[in-house]
């Protein structure tokens, strides 16, 4: 997997945690430097790893290409959430085996059509991003935040059961009549529009699941 990353925000420091399932993995930190770690003996467990750049870069707002590679297909789980650039691209078309992906920094687009193994999706804030998950028909749990599109589209996601949408801005959300959403949490400011909310609350309550609505 490749991260491109722009814009020093918070310091001369980046950071991913990496979950294996055997084997080993590198990190090419995009400035000559390397990181090299083997799987958890025992289970999948998100490894961290970081990396110190030069602090001329804080200045230039140097771009780097973190690429992340593997000695099989065994990355399993990816948090990008403490590089401390911002990012601007994202390619994971060569991470087959991605069950859970987290994401806490921004990007524009996100194509996740060739991880048709992915179970979890976590995006802290999706403002502005481009995404289509009809390929990611294995998601169970999605949480989202600060989506602003009209529409999110979940009709090919019948497994999904855990949806939590807090602070996003759309009035439509669509689902299939065979989905397993079960438990699903709104802010209360999300203009969901009549039609829409009234099919998801008849499919969690036949799904013997509950809607919650937060106030903050």
């Amino acid at each position: 997997m490749k991260i491109q990353a722009l814009d020093w925000t918070m310091g001369e420091v980046a950071n991913v945690f990496v979950g294996l399932k055997g084997g080993e993995c590198m990190i090419d930190w995009g400035d000559g430097h390397t990181s090299v770690f083997q799987a958890h003996p025992r289970e999948v467990y998100p490894q961290y790893e970081s990396h110190v750049y030069p602090s001329k870069c804080k200045t230039s707002g140097d771009n780097f290409d973190v690429v992340i590679t593997s000695t099989e297909d065994n990355i399993m789980f990816l948090n990008t959430g403490c590089i401390d650039m911002a990012i601007l691209d994202l390619d994971l078309t060569q991470c087959p085996e991605l069950v859970r992906l987290d994401l806490t920094r921004p990007v524009k687009s996100l194509d996740t059509r060739f991880n048709k193994s992915l179970k979890e999706l976590s995006i802290y804030n999706a403002q502005g991003i481009s995404m289509d998950l009809s390929q990611n028909q294995a998601l169970e749990q999605i949480e989202i935040r600060g989506y602003d599109s009209r529409r999110l589209d979940i009709s090919k996601c019948d497994r999904l059961w855990y949806l939590d949408c807090g602070s996003c801005k759309m009035e439509e959300i669509a689902i299939s009549n065979n989905s397993e959403l079960k438990e699903v949490i709104f802010w209360y400011d999300c203009p969901l529009n009549e039609k829409s909310l009234r099919f998801v609350r008849r499919t969690v309550e036949r799904n013997n699941g509950s809607i919650s609505v937060i106030v903050y």
